[in-house]
């Protein structure tokens, strides 16, 4: 089969391109719209225009214990060497939904920074509590640099999802500390539209900078696959998992 190769930028590869201010509108706080809310300051709600420009998104790295929502969640955001504001942003994704949480006034604390907030949208909007995804980058020289989102409590392990409304089956996903040899290997055969969910035990694993190296192909009907490769940096501490 010949496959045509395709260069796509991910939904959320960097988030230079994200506004440093509020980018949602006023709105009534009673509604489960996208406005601008507080406290704290935040862009919050549900979407209805779904994910278009690109093929495959990624949307969450990040360790979360969550069965259902308090009347507040929380989430952390480590802090690294040389990192300073990163962008975060919280999303769930369905096919008459998209709920969107960024623009977040975070706070900074010891070990890095957080973030509380009401969960009257998640709630009132019945988004399920184990669809609820984040992911969060510090920008290191121009380049963006991943580090694990906690929401509520860490499981022990990471999530790392993408999402495309297209088919895609993933031939090779691997995690790598840089300039090594991979320590995880799987893959994603089956093609499939929606989100696929790769999960890492780190635990045993040296604190420090890792790559996120996977290929992929998006199929299409009558016409010939696009293969996508990729390796996304991101930034892996045991403790953070414990």
């Amino acid at each position: 089969m010949n496959y045509k190769t395709i260069l796509v930028s991910l939904l959320i590869v960097s988030f230079s391109h994200l506004p440093a201010v509020a980018s949602c509108p006023e709105g009534n706080p009673q509604s489960t719209d996208y406005i601008h809310r507080k406290p704290p300051n935040r862009c919050e709600g549900i979407k209805e225009e779904q994910l278009s420009g690109n093929s495959l998104s990624l949307i969450s790295i990040a360790t979360r214990n969550l069965a259902s929502f308090g009347k507040t969640l929380t989430l952390e955001i480590p802090q690294i060497n040389g990192g300073k504001n990163p962008q975060v942003r919280v999303q769930s994704l369905d096919d008459k939904y998209h709920y969107q949480l960024d623009d977040l006034l975070l706070s900074k604390n010891s070990s890095g920074f957080s973030f509380s907030w009401d969960t009257y949208v998640l709630r009132e909007a019945k988004i399920p509590a184990n669809k609820l995804r984040a992911v969060a980058s510090y920008s290191l020289n121009s380049q963006p640099v991943y580090v694990p989102v906690i929401l509520g409590q860490t499981s022990g392990k990471y999530e790392f999802v993408f999402y495309s409304q297209d088919r895609v089956r993933f031939t090779n996903f691997e995690i790598l500390p840089q300039g090594e040899q991979a320590i995880y290997s799987t893959s994603r055969p089956n093609s499939r539209s929606g989100e696929t969910i790769f999960t890492w035990d780190g635990r045993n694993a040296a604190a420090g900078r890792y790559e996120l190296h996977f290929v992929a192909f998006i199929d299409r009907r009558n016409e010939p696959s696009d293969r996508i490769e990729r390796r996304i940096v991101f930034e892996h501490n045991p403790n953070w998992l414990k």
